[in-house]
């Protein structure tokens, strides 16, 4: 029963229901925001690079617990899951490798790992401890992995974020060369990632300068957390959460990207963030665990791919380098179910999802037109294998101050006949605070790894103009086929 104060009378009563059971009156009398994106035929770059996405773990991970491994070939969720997000690298590292808490890997640790690896169609990024560790069973290690695994091996590192420990870039080098040149010694063409810093450190440039000449640089490669610290952003959710869906972020990346990889860029030199996410510490509680990341983390991607870089490596696991010790990660896109069996899907994974669905072959150039204030983004990407084109379109806009996108997409020199479908990127509620309910092309992803979301057809005029509408907090891929 519901019980009604008498001086609440009829005429106010019953808009109120009507706003409380038809909530999509109130969406449908929001002016829509108009955008016009223009697509270029060809951006000149190169294609996204096979194994750009992919995640980073602590090398704690590779330690059994209760006999048991985490990366274990024999774990179908866990090998769906990488298949089904579209996960290409696998980083080993982070915190763990250097910190003397944590055991050193051995091979039977070593062996599930590749092993996994292999099922899960993975290149591997392996480190060896830097601060207090030993050249020579480095390079026991890496001759072992190379005899073993060179199959799925993409390449060595040497310590994380050595820039805190190790002051200059001198120090540094005269700290790492001697594993390198150790684990050359024994396997002479290994290919190694470093320098491995945190927040667009200078030691990237540098150790490319001297050591990418002798050719067994694989990857020059840094560190970020864009929206800063965790346990900062959890003071105040909702700020971060307006933070993660600003486009002021993007000034940020243009920084980032011209003190460290346009340089690399310039000198031809690979560039890969090796590690990065939302915020260090874990992440940031009721922000980097909910929606709001999602399209964050799908826009942040798409972004630093567009840049051409070789890959991103999102920093995730069961347990992560937190508050000085090691602790559950707020920014995990999955993690397991309490009960053992299977994966909860965490918001950020469905950003993944949706990018590896949308970027196919070569970045190209977007010019986007709207309100300066309007938090709206667009990536486009041509498959040069079969012909079409994808365009993602991202309404980071939401809540009282969210306003559907009405979108003109011109895309240049297309073929006159062909066929757009649409997949969406949703909560149920629109909510970004939400931490459940997120689907991709109308299905979640199972805790067994398993999506089965689906294309469906625009209905258009022309080939090369589209006008789609997208709702507040929400995404949605576009593709485009020729001849359909």
């Amino acid at each position: 029963m519901i019980f009604t104060p008498k001086w609440i009378s009829n005429t106010v009563l019953l808009p109120l229901f009507a706003l409380a059971f038809m909530p999509h009156l109130a969406v449908a009398r929001m002016e829509p925001e108009k955008v016009t994106v223009t697509v270029a035929a060809d951006s000149g770059g190169p294609a996204l690079a096979d194994h750009f996405l992919g995640l980073s773990y602590e090398s704690s991970m590779l330690l059994p617990v209760n006999g048991k491994y985490y990366f274990d070939a024999n774990d179908k969720a866990l090998v769906n899951t990488f298949q089904t997000l579209g996960i290409k690298s696998l980083r080993i590292g982070a915190n763990a490798v250097d910190d003397p808490r944590i055991a050193v890997p051995g091979e039977d640790d070593i062996d599930s790992l590749f092993n996994f690896a292999r099922a899960a169609g993975v290149k591997v990024i392996y480190s060896f401890r830097l601060k207090n560790g030993n050249p020579e069973n480095a390079a026991r290690l890496a001759g072992y992995i190379t005899a073993r695994d060179s199959d799925v091996l993409d390449s060595f590192s040497i310590g994380n974020e050595p820039s805190f420990y190790l002051k200059t870039f001198p120090a540094y080098l005269a700290a790492w060369k001697p594993y390198y040149d150790a684990i050359r010694k024994d396997v002479p063409n290994a290919m190694f990632d470093g320098p491995s810093v945190a927040e667009a450190n200078i030691y990237a440039v540098k150790l490319a300068d001297a050591i990418y000449p002798e050719g067994h640089l694989a990857i020059a490669s840094d560190h970020y957390y864009f929206l800063g610290s965790g346990r900062a952003g959890e003071t105040n959710p909702p700020a971060t959460r307006a933070r993660f869906l600003s486009n002021r972020l993007h000034a940020g990346y243009e920084k980032d990207y011209a003190k460290v990889g346009g340089v690399l860029a310039s000198n031809g030199v690979p560039y890969r963030i090796d590690e990065m996410n939302s915020c260090y510490n874990g992440g940031a509680r009721d922000a980097s665990d909910t929606f709001a990341s999602t399209l964050w983390a799908l826009d942040c991607t798409h972004w630093w791919a567009a840049h051409h870089i070789v890959g991103m490596n999102y920093h995730t696991g069961e347990a992560v380098g937190r508050d000085g010790g090691f602790g559950a990660a707020n920014y995990a896109g999955f993690v397991h179910e309490p009960d053992g069996h299977g994966f909860a899907m965490r918001p950020q994974a469905y950003a993944y999802l949706a990018f590896t669905q949308s970027a196919h072959g070569r970045p190209l150039g977007v010019s986007i037109d709207a309100a300066t204030n309007f938090n709206f983004n667009a990536y486009a990407y041509h498959d040069g294998e079969d012909g079409s084109f994808y365009v993602t379109l991202i309404n980071k806009s939401y809540s009282t101050n969210g306003r559907p996108a009405s979108v003109s997409i011109q895309l240049l020199e297309v073929p006159q006949s062909g066929t757009w479908q649409r997949m969406d990127l949703t909560q149920k509620k629109s909510d970004v605070a939400a931490k459940t309910d997120v689907t991709l092309g109308g299905a979640a992803i199972s805790r067994e790894g398993i999506w089965k979301g689906n294309w469906k057809k625009v209905r258009h005029e022309r080939s090369s103009n589209l006008t789609v509408e997208i709702p507040p907090a929400s995404a949605a891929i576009l593709r485009f086929s020729a001849g359909k």
